[in-house]
């Protein structure tokens, strides 16, 4: 039976995402995950006693950007045992959603970053955006290191956080939420990957705002597949290794301005689109323990 994406929110849930509360989720996120970048960027700009080598620092960094699935799976264990961990998980494998879905997971941030580049490239005097020249075998190597990224985030971020959300909010509040504690999350990475002293605060807010509008977006491709985490990973996968390894559009604060102002306006119509509150199967939405 389906049910309203809002009437759904007032139900009585044996799912494991009251449980699981927003805050409990974001505080264990942000602790497991800062205690591993603020020490690297302390070393890394020289404040305090320790020093970490670059290159040993460039590899823990990233253990703190798959935080989000090990908060996750850990308060999935805590409160539902190994049967809701197989839950979380099995969201993974939900594939069948309906071929519009596959094309709004796979080619519309993708669209998005060839027509700002285009833009860009088109009425700018800066140096054009263009194809990054690459091997097969770094190609294969940022595959792979994003793909772990994207599971990390997404498994936690989508997985535990937005599920958590709307058991309590409509998907426009709860994309509110999510959209402001996930950049802020980002914020000592960033720090420590030099993006502010690199392109300066006005490249550091770029980053932050869109952040806002691809949370609205995960949502609504999240809550129009049956819950799929499957999408979301593929989804951000997809968009970061064109982004990162072939067409580099947020590269300059010039393109990257440009890309974040076509998704503010693909927010607005998703906004549209989430006030409607057009049939949802929310029973499939939500992880069950």
């Amino acid at each position: 039976m389906k049910a309203s994406i809002f009437s759904f929110m007032s139900k009585p849930s044996h799912q494991s995402a009251p449980h699981i509360t927003p805050l409990s989720f974001f505080l264990l996120t942000f602790l497991l995950s800062w205690l591993i970048w603020i020490p690297l960027a302390l070393s890394h700009f020289n404040v305090g006693p320790f020093k970490i080598s670059e290159d040993i620092s460039s590899i823990i960094r990233l253990l703190g950007v798959i935080m989000p699935m090990v908060s996750a799976l850990l308060l999935t264990a805590i409160y539902g045992g190994r049967p809701a961990i197989q839950s979380l998980l099995s969201r993974l494998k939900i594939w069948r959603v309906g071929w519009k879905w596959w094309i709004a997971a796979i080619l519309v941030f993708p669209a998005l970053l060839v027509i700002a580049g285009m833009m860009f490239n088109l009425f700018s005097c800066q140096p054009l955006i263009s194809l990054l020249p690459i091997t097969p075998a770094v190609l294969l190597a940022n595959i792979i290191f994003l793909a772990i990224a994207s599971l990390g985030e997404e498994i936690g971020w989508r997985g535990v956080a937005l599920s958590a959300l709307l058991q309590r909010h409509s998907p426009l509040i709860a994309s509110s939420i999510l959209g402001i504690v996930w950049a802020t999350w980002h914020i000592p990475f960033w720090i420590l990957i030099d993006t502010l002293s690199h392109y300066g605060t006005g490249y550091f807010v770029l980053n932050y705002i869109f952040i806002v509008p691809t949370t609205f977006y995960i949502t609504w491709v999240f809550i129009n597949s049956r819950g799929s985490l499957l999408l979301p990973v593929i989804l951000h996968l997809v968009f970061n290794i064109i982004n990162v390894a072939l067409f580099p559009v947020t590269s300059t604060t010039g393109s990257f301005a440009v890309f974040v102002g076509l998704q503010l306006v693909l927010m607005l119509i998703i906004i549209l689109k989430l006030r409607k509150g057009t049939d949802i199967n929310y029973e499939n939405s939500i992880p069950k323990i």
